[in-house]
């Protein structure tokens, strides 16, 4: 679950940064439900007590994404 956490926290945080382009504000939702997948995906194994160097850096990227969405989203009104 760890590779699983990395990929859709990166593919996450490619959409949130396409998402900052005026008009693709849309992207950021996107961006916001992929970022939360991939940080489940990564709580999994830190909860199971895995050594999981994947799981830790997928649940990083995972938090930047969220917080790049939620802030676009807040700034634009939430509606692109």
């Amino acid at each position: 679950m760890g590779v699983a956490s990395l990929v859709v926290s990166i593919v996450a945080l490619i959409i949130a940064v396409i998402g900052l382009i005026p008009l693709l504000g849309l992207l950021e939702w996107i961006a916001l439900i992929l970022g939360t997948i991939g940080f489940v995906f990564g709580i999994v194994p830190i909860a199971r007590r895995f050594k999981a160097p994947l799981a830790i850096s997928g649940l990083i990227i995972s938090i930047v994404a969220i917080v790049m969405a939620v802030l676009r989203l807040a700034i634009g009104g939430w509606f692109g």
